[in-house]
C-alpha cells in the first residue's frame, strides 16, 4: 500500500506482513501536502529525522540516536595534518550534523559534507599534535563520539626553498645540492615524483644530489623536477626545484662538448 502524500491523511502508520511498524517516508515537500492531524508521525527523508505533527503546520523532530563507528584517513596515512579530508562512518547523521575534534578543547572541522545518514567527510583544521576524539552533533542536538579516533602529526619540512638550486657546467661541474626534508629533527625519505634530473646526476634517499652532468647541452638548459618527502606516517610534502646545465663549448677543440 502506498502511504505517500494524499494517502497519509488516512494512514499515519500500518503494520506490514512481518508485523513491523512502518512509518511513512516522505520528503519535506511531500510532507507539506499532507492533511496532517496532531500526533501523526512521518520519516522525513530530506532531513533524515523522524517527525511528529503538533498542529498549526508545526512538525518537530524526534531526536534520533547518533553513532560514530569509524574513521578512514587519506591514502595509507596513519596520522593527519591540516587540510586532510577524513571519512567518518556511523549512523543517524542528519542534514544538520556538524563535526568537531576534541583534545582537551574542542575545534570544529574546517568544513564537512554529509554524504549520507551513515557518512560525513570532514576537513582537518589547524590542530596541535596529539590524539583526537571525533564529536558529531546532529541538527536535533544529539551527539555521538568516537574516542581516540586519529592522531595529528606534522608533515615533512624541506631544507631548501623551492626554485632554482643553481647552475652547473656540462661535463665539468660537480653537483652538491640538498633537497632533503626533516620531521621532528629527523631526516625523512625523498624521491623525485615528476620531471627528472640531468643525465649524470643522482639523488639519494635523503635528498642529496651529486654527480657531473653529461647532457651534451647545446645551450643552457633548465631541468625542472618535483621532490616528494614521505614521513613514517605516510604523510607527504612536495616541493618544486630546478637545475640549470650550462653549455660547455670550446671552439678551439673542434667544436665538441665536454672539453
Amino acid at each position: 500500500m502506498s502511504t505517500k502524500a494524499s494517502e497519509l491523511a488516512q494512514y499515519s502508520v500500518n503494520i506490514d506482513a512481518d508485523r513491523f511498524l512502518k512509518i511513512p517516508s516522505v520528503t519535506t515537500t511531500e510532507r507539506n501536502t499532507i492533511s496532517a492531524v496532531p500526533g501523526m508521525l512521518i520519516y522525513n527523508s530530506t532531513t533524515g529525522t523522524l517527525q511528529q505533527y503538533l498542529g498549526d503546520l508545526i512538525w518537530v523532530a524526534i531526536a534520533p540516536g547518533v553513532t560514530v563507528l569509524s574513521v578512514t584517513l587519506p591514502g595509507s596515512q596513519t596520522s593527519v595534518s591540516a587540510g586532510d579530508t577524513i571519512i567518518i562512518t556511523g549512523a543517524g547523521f542528519d542534514a544538520g550534523s556538524t563535526v568537531a575534534f576534541r583534545n582537551g578543547s574542542t575545534t570544529p572541522a574546517a568544513s564537512s559534507t554529509r554524504v549520507s545518514g551513515t557518512r560525513i567527510d570532514a576537513v582537518i583544521p589547524s590542530l596541535s599534535e596529539g590524539t583526537y576524539d571525533i564529536v558529531i552533533t546532529t541538527g536535533s542536538g544529539t551527539t555521538g563520539e568516537l574516542g581516540s579516533a586519529f592522531d595529528v602529526d606534522g608533515t615533512p619540512a624541506f631544507n631548501t626553498p623551492s626554485g632554482s638550486l643553481g647552475s652547473i657546467l656540462d661535463y665539468e661541474g660537480v653537483a652538491n645540492f640538498d633537497v632533503g626534508a626533516t620531521e621532528d629533527g629527523s631526516a625523512v625519505n625523498v624521491s623525485i615524483t615528476s620531471g627528472s634530473l640531468p643525465s649524470g646526476l643522482n639523488i639519494s634517499s635523503q635528498g642529496v644530489i651529486t654527480g657531473t652532468p653529461s647532457v651534451n647541452a647545446t645551450a643552457d638548459t633548465v631541468y625542472n623536477f618535483t621532490v616528494t618527502a614521505t614521513d613514517s606516517e605516510n604523510q607527504t610534502s612536495t616541493r618544486n626545484f630546478s637545475i640549470t646545465v650550462q653549455e660547455n663549448y670550446s671552439p678551439a677543440t673542434s667544436g665538441h662538448f665536454g672539453s
